[in-house]
C-alpha cells in the first residue's frame, strides 16, 4: 500500500476512535457501572497476562462483562453495539487490506486508488475496455488491428502482475489510440488491486527535478512501484545530467525485477535512438521482456463521423 493510502486509513481510524471515545465518555457519565465494567475489564487482561488467572478464566469473565454492558446500554435506550468499535468498512476494519498470510487490497482501497489515480486525469475512467467501440476506426484493416489490441491488452492484464512480456511499448503518431489501451490497462490493473500510476513523460522528469529539490527519492519510488505507465515519451524535457540517466536507471532497475512497465511515444525508434542513447533504446525495446505493439492509420480524433 502507498504512502498516501496509508495516511488516509490512518486518519480513518484515529477519526473513529475519537467518536467510539467519545461514546464511551457519554455513556460512563450517564451510568458509571459502565466505567467500573472498563476497568474491570483492564484488570483482568493485566492478571491474565501476568499469569494470574487462566484463560479460560479470562475468557469466562470478559464475556460476563461484555453481557452485562450490552444490558446497560440497551436499557439506556442506544443498542447493545453502540460502544463497539467503530468501521468504516468492516470488510477490512480499516485497513485496507483483506486475507490470511499475503494480504491483498480491499475493495475499499482499490476504491479510493482508482479516485486518487484518476485526480489530475491520470487515469481517465471513461477509457477502459469496457468502453471500446470498434466504429471509431475508418478503414477495416485499422479497425480488425484495434480488435486484436484489444484482446492481447486484456489477456496482458489478465496475466498481471507476471506477464510473459512485463513491459510493452506503444509507438506511433498522435490520436491512433495508444493513450486509450494504455490507460484501459492501468485501469484494468487497478481493479485488479496492483498498485498503479500513470504518468507523462513530463511529469516523470518534474518529479524528479522536484525530489532533487525537497530531497524525495523519485527515482526509487517509480523505480520500485508494481505497475507504471509513462505516456508522451519524447516531449519531456532534456534536463542535463538528469533526463537520460533517471530514465535508464528506472527502466533498468524494472526490467530487472521485472515489474510490468508501459511506455507510450508518438515517436519510432530511429528518433528515439535519436534522442536518447543506446542504453535506453536498447531496454525500450528488448524484445526479451517487451512487445512492441505499432499503431498506424487514420488519427482518429480528426475522423469525421
Amino acid at each position: 500500500m502507498n504512502g498516501s493510502l496509508q495516511q488516509y486509513y490512518n486518519r480513518i481510524r484515529m477519526r473513529n476512535a475519537a467518536i467510539a471515545e467519545q461514546r464511551r465518555t457519554e455513556c460512563e457519565k450517564k451510568n458509571p457501572r459502565i466505567a467500573s465494567l472498563r476497568e474491570e475489564q483492564g484488570e483482568i487482561v493485566r492478571r491474565f497476562a501476568a499469569g494470574k488467572i487462566t484463560n479460560e478464566q479470562a475468557q469466562s469473565r470478559l464475556g460476563a462483562i461484555a453481557a452485562e454492558q450490552k444490558n446497560l446500554l440497551i436499557a439506556m435506550g442506544l443498542g447493545a453495539s453502540y460502544l463497539d468499535p467503530i468501521y468504516t468498512c468492516p470488510k477490512c476494519r480499516d485497513t485496507g487490506e483483506i486475507g490470511k498470510g499475503r494480504q491483498k487490497p480491499c475493495s475499499c482501497a482499490l476504491k479510493k486508488m482508482q479516485e486518487e489515480l484518476t485526480d489530475g486525469a491520470r487515469i481517465n475512467t471513461r477509457e477502459t475496455f469496457a468502453a471500446f467501440n470498434p466504429a471509431v476506426y475508418a478503414t477495416d484493416a485499422q479497425r480488425s488491428f484495434g480488435v486484436r489490441c484489444k484482446a492481447y491488452c486484456e489477456k496482458y492484464v489478465a496475466a498481471l502482475p507476471h506477464p510473459e512480456k512485463p513491459n510493452l511499448l506503444f509507438l506511433g503518431a498522435p490520436g491512433l489510440g495508444k493513450s486509450f489501451f494504455a490507460n484501459a490497462i492501468a485501469y484494468g490493473a487497478i481493479e485488479r488491486g496492483i498498485e498503479t500510476r500513470k504518468v507523462t513523460a513530463y511529469r516523470f522528469i518534474q518529479d524528479v527535478m522536484d525530489g532533487i529539490s525537497n530531497g524525495t527519492d523519485a527515482v526509487r519510488i517509480y523505480a520500485n512501484l508494481p505497475f507504471l505507465v509513462i505516456d508522451d515519451l519524447g516531449t519531456e524535457p532534456m534536463v542535463p545530467n538528469v533526463t537520460k540517466e533517471t530514465l535508464f536507471s528506472v527502466l533498468n532497475e524494472r526490467i530487472a525485477m521485472r515489474l510490468p512497465t508501459i511506455v507510450i511515444s508518438n515517436q519510432m525508434t530511429d528518433a528515439l535512438s535519436e534522442r536518447y542513447d543506446e542504453r535506453i533504446v536498447s531496454r525500450l525495446t528488448d524484445k526479451s521482456v517487451t512487445a512492441i505493439v505499432v499503431f498506424s492509420g487514420k488519427n482518429l480524433r480528426t475522423r469525421q463521423s
